[in-house]
């Protein structure tokens, strides 16, 4: 596992765990400008989405989940542009982790992600235990 994967992971570990002091000092540590920049992210953003719609979902389904997303208010996610947000749970269910591709810069591809995984984890009601299990597999899946 390389040095850029484990600092998303553990940015991301603090925001599950709403460390939010942690997170801010964690996410300090990133560089964006990194080739691999976002990859760990995308790989736990696509474990939780496959995870949340099992089976795939259609893109009216993945539009309506964006829209009570942000019909939700879900903190963070009035930011960004729904057809933006579906590209990402399109792209997580199709396991893509690419830092952005197609999408807007790697930077608000990662905060997108983070958003949408945070509210992910929620709604399948992972405890510590779990969190750490979906970390621990998308670093496998990194480190493969």
């Amino acid at each position: 596992m390389t040095s850029v994967t484990s600092k998303e992971l553990e940015v991301l570990g603090a925001l599950l765990a709403f460390d939010f002091i942690g997170f801010a000092q964690k996410s300090s540590a990133l560089d964006p400008t990194d080739p691999c920049y976002g990859q760990a992210v995308g790989a736990a953003f696509g474990l939780a989405a496959r995870r949340r719609f099992p089976q795939g979902a259609t893109p009216q389904e993945i539009s309506d989940y964006v829209a009570d997303v942000l019909g939700s208010l879900e903190a963070g996610a009035e930011d960004f542009d729904p057809a933006f947000l579906e590209r990402l749970v399109a792209d997580g269910l199709d396991g893509g982790t690419a830092p952005g591709g197609d999408h807007l810069d790697p930077e608000t591809t990662i905060q997108a992600r983070l958003v949408l995984i945070l509210r992910l984890v929620r709604e399948l009601g992972l405890g510590p235990d779990q969190q750490r299990e979906l970390l621990a597999e998308a670093a496998h899946r990194m480190a493969a």
